[in-house]
């Protein structure tokens, strides 16, 4: 880490059974430096006054040289006015400090001039190396030190195996001597093995020397190397990884261009700028990750491809070595490790391939390892925002989602556009681990939209994390334009549609939309109250669509779909919501928060329908139907559709405001054969199904109103109706309204038997229409009407007509589909015989064409019964002069 910087520090140790720990004493502190070496841990904090603060991460019997540390603290003690440690390392037995200003302290125990301070063979508390200043790096074997000074390198402590490469006769130095070798050669980087060392120049080629009988220096099998040797790499496969389990290699370009390395006990690690990742030395306990199981060393560096479960390794930026583990971060923040020891992976301590540690959303930066643990630092992250937009009013809350958050009284998230920021502070939500702010009022200093901005989140009001989401601020000017339909049942679930005017970038930022259905008042609505009232800050973590958050000011919201220019949803149903009115506002939150204040007017219904006057037309149509029912109002888009089996046909409705009905003329039957030309066969089939009738007032919700018939009434002809006038007034009216059942008086017969019924039949037939049109009937009297097809309906009525043009309706009785029986009733007629036409109606309204008369005697009412039988028997008379003869 360059820079101090907010984070998580993770911990794995013996403690944990190679688990992960998360140290969460670090949450909310500036952490400078991970660093230790052999078997100790620290951490180092930027502190007050900026002389940092230090926590030991290790066990307190691995300190047992060390006084520095008080017993009640792990906070460095004697090191006032030294200045700020930048990064500490430690040996078997000494410890060396370096500060910010470039100044190196060191104690403990000088064994082989481990200290730097010529002879002195003990330190108690750190005590500065005066030889060297400026220092940028340091590194720390068991009991050798490499310093690094402007490109310039220095080494000090025990150099039997080499480990110091100042000159092949130099086995140990008391006080740092400079590297000759790298004469006019820049170091930018170096790292030490227990007894090995490693440097990078700024070409990025790697050196080593020191101990290599493990193989730890990737030149050969040798014992040591005296002096630094350029180690290199090979475009070749590594061991026993010829092949991937799983996936088709992907080849890379390689560069070979160092940009991590690091030592462990025998091994040693590098990373290349093209995100490679090699390993050499020592491989008893699987550190190598190239899965020999074996455990045979390797002397020269050999890639890692492919990790434990046989997938292609990704590409690295950062390598760290334990003594017998191996720690690596990938290009995306993962981390992985493999060997033996505390792996990070719990109860697991022996792994030879490459195994991500997986913790989810973090993005680790820096890591350290000893002999026996390990430390990682994850920088804080800020993920996301829920919601990620809002309008340019401000007032949006919006959680930022990340990772090492926590309460320190001075956390604030900052707005920035350009050279403008705005800063507002933040709430932590403990439950959710987020931190929660209300947007600004963006108006007050930006006046384009829509615009995004950087968001940037500080603990400290110092050091600022930018998000790794933009904010989106759209105009808060955005109005819906237009809903289709604009009303629809209480009981919802049909598709709204609604326009508004949204530019494209905005619309890529609308994920979760709301839309609001809110009950109109009927007093008149004061919509600048709508609009603040509606704005009214929700919770965004905690929102979804059930959220009673969401009910306030009575809204019930639903999900929104955008798609070019039109927001869908599916209507909520309402029939369960108290309220005196079924006109709703509705309106849209685009950030599934705040609605843009403007609401359109949207009509619910609740449509009960009653019957239809009539149920039933001639096949030719054009009567006039009523649909009566409840919850009836008038829209534009109220239509009646005929279904048959043939097509539909979409029929114009009136609305009659006064009586509060629909009405149509229903269509010829012709109409609704889908086009087809009208036969016999298909009128009557659809005759015989009848039509499915459905209301529409919205355009896409239909209501069913029943089933509506095509009838044509025909009169075959008329006869008597004859029953014994002596039966109780009970029994006769039972006779007259019982139906009769229809029977077939030709069934079963066959040669003269059904040729002598027919003959029956026949006659009965002239006689009964003899007696209709020879003999008279009176007002009261019952008369047969025959036909086909006949239908008992709520209007079956006979009527009665006289005189041209005059008529009488009179309720018909159903007895059978082939015969009614009707009560002739009194017709205001002159004394005498009259021709009246009789004609059949199913609906009321339309009336059949047969013609069919029969003789009916009028009598003046001031007539006595004695002389009405008089003149009856005068035209009895009459009319047996006019009967044919009998032949």
């Amino acid at each position: 880490m360059q820079l101090p910087t907010f984070g998580e520090v993770f911990l794995t140790t013996d403690d944990v059974q190679g688990g992960l720990e998360n140290l969460k004493l670090f949450k909310g502190k500036l952490i400078s430096s991970l660093c230790g070496g052999c078997r100790k841990l620290f951490v180092i904090e930027e502190g007050i006054d900026n002389q940092g603060i230090i926590s030991t991460l290790h066990s307190p019997e691995h300190d047992e040289y060390d006084q520095t540390f008080s017993q009640d603290s792990n906070n460095l003690q004697s090191f006032d006015f030294k200045g700020s440690i930048k990064t500490i390392v430690t040996g078997k037995k000494h410890t060396v400090f370096l500060t910010d200003q470039g100044d190196i302290y060191s104690y403990g125990y000088g064994e082989y001039g481990a200290l730097g301070h010529g002879g002195i063979i003990e330190l108690t508390i750190p005590k500065k190396i005066i030889r060297i200043s400026k220092i940028d790096t340091i590194a720390c074997g068991e009991y050798h030190t490499l310093a690094l000074s402007n490109g310039d390198l220095f080494a000090w402590g025990r150099g039997f195996e080499g480990q110091l490469g100042i000159r092949k006769d130099v086995e140990t130095a008391a006080s740092p001597m400079f590297l000759s070798y790298f004469y006019k050669n820049r170091i930018k980087m170096i790292a030490c093995g227990a007894y090995h060392s490693l440097a990078v120049d700024e070409q990025g080629i790697l050196y080593g020397w020191g101990e290599a009988r493990f193989g730890q220096l990737g030149t050969g099998r040798k014992v040591s190397e005296q002096l630094p040797s350029r180690i290199d790499f090979q475009i070749e496969q590594p061991m026993n990884q010829s092949a991937l389990r799983v996936g088709k290699f992907q080849a890379q370009e390689t560069n070979f261009k160092v940009v991590s390395i690091s030592g462990g006990y025998g091994h040693s690690a590098a990373v290349t700028q093209s995100g490679e990742l090699y390993t050499w030395g020592f491989n008893q306990r699987g550190q190598l990750g190239n899965g020999d199981k074996d455990k045979k060393s390797s002397y020269y560096p050999k890639r890692l491809m492919q990790d434990i479960s046989g997938i292609q390794l990704p590409g690295f930026c950062k390598v760290m070595c334990g003594y017998y583990t191996t720690y690596a971060i990938d290009l995306k923040g993962g981390l992985w490790s493999w060997g033996g020891g505390n792996l990070g992976h719990q109860n697991d301590k022996l792994v030879d391939l490459p195994r991500k540690i997986v913790l989810e959303d973090r993005k680790f930066t820096n890591m350290y390892a000893n002999g026996q643990a390990a430390a990682f630092f994850a920088s804080l992250r800020t993920i996301s925002m829920k919601p990620n937009h809002g309008p340019s009013t401000g007032g949006t809350i919006i959680s930022l989602i990340g990772t090492g958050f926590c309460d320190t009284g001075r956390q604030s998230a900052r707005f920035k556009l350009g050279d403008i920021q705005t800063e507002v502070g933040c709430e932590y939500d403990s439950l959710t681990d987020s931190f929660r702010c209300t947007t600004p009022n963006f108006e007050e200093f930006i006046d384009k939209y829509p615009v995004e901005c950087v968001v940037e989140v500080t603990l400290d009001g110092n050091v600022y994390v930018e998000c790794e989401q933009k904010f989106l601020i759209y105009s808060s000017k955005i109005v819906i334009s237009s809903l289709y339909p604009k009303c629809a049942s209480i009981q919802g679930g049909t598709t709204l549609i609604i326009n508004i005017n949204i530019d494209d970038l905005t619309a890529s930022y609308m994920k979760h939309l709301n839309v609001g259905f809110q009950p109109r008042n009927k007093k008149k609505e004061d919509k600048s109250a709508m609009k603040q009232s509606t704005n009214k800050p929700l919770n965004p973590l905690d929102l979804s669509i059930n959220d009673p958050e969401l009910d306030k000011e009575n809204w019930m919201c639903v999900e929104g779909f955008y798609e070019k220019g039109k927001i869908s949803c599916t209507i909520p149903n309402v029939s369960q919501l108290q309220t005196d009115s079924l006109n709703f506002n509705v309106d849209v939150s685009i950030n599934g928060q705040q609605f843009t204040g403007n609401p359109m007017v949207f009509r619910f219904y609740d449509i009960q329908i009653k019957e239809l006057q009539p149920d039933n037309v001639m096949s030719e149509g054009g009567a006039s139907v009523k649909i009566i029912g409840d919850g009836f109002f008038d829209t534009t888009n109220k239509r009646v559709i005929f279904k048959t089996m043939f097509g539909e046909r979409l029929i114009e409705i009136m609305w009659d405001k006064q009586d509060r009905f629909y009405s149509f003329v229903a269509p010829p039957l012709s109409w609704l054969l889908g086009g087809q030309q009208p036969t016999s066969e298909l009128l009557n089939a659809v005759k015989a199904s009848g039509v499915t009738a459905l209301l529409t007032l919205s355009g896409i919700e239909w209501i069913p109103i029943g089933t509506f018939y095509y009838i044509d009434p025909e009169v075959l002809r008329l006869g008597p109706f004859n029953f014994d006038e002596k039966l109780p007034e009970e029994q006769k009216k039972q006779f007259i309204h019982q139906e009769e059942q229809e029977i077939d008086p030709l069934k079963d017969l066959q040669g003269a038997d059904l040729q002598k019924k027919k003959d029956e039949l026949q006659k009965l037939i002239e006689t009964e229409e003899q007696e209709i049109n020879y003999f008279f009937k009176k007002a009261g009297q019952y008369i047969s009407v025959y036909g086909e097809n006949l239908a008992n309906t709520e209007s079956l009525l006979v009527q009665f007509i006289f005189n041209g043009n005059m008529a009488v309706n009179q309720k018909a009785i159903f007895k059978n589909k082939s015969k009614l029986i009707v009560q002739i009733p009194e017709l205001e007629l002159p004394t005498g015989i009259h021709d009246v036409g009789i004609e059949i109606t199913f609906n009321g309204t339309s009336f059949s064409h047969s013609g069919k008369v029969f003789k009916y005697m009028a009598f003046d009412k001031s007539l006595n019964e004695q002389q009405k039988l008089k003149l009856e028997d005068e035209e009895i008379k009459k009319l047996k002069k006019t009967q044919p003869k009998k032949k």
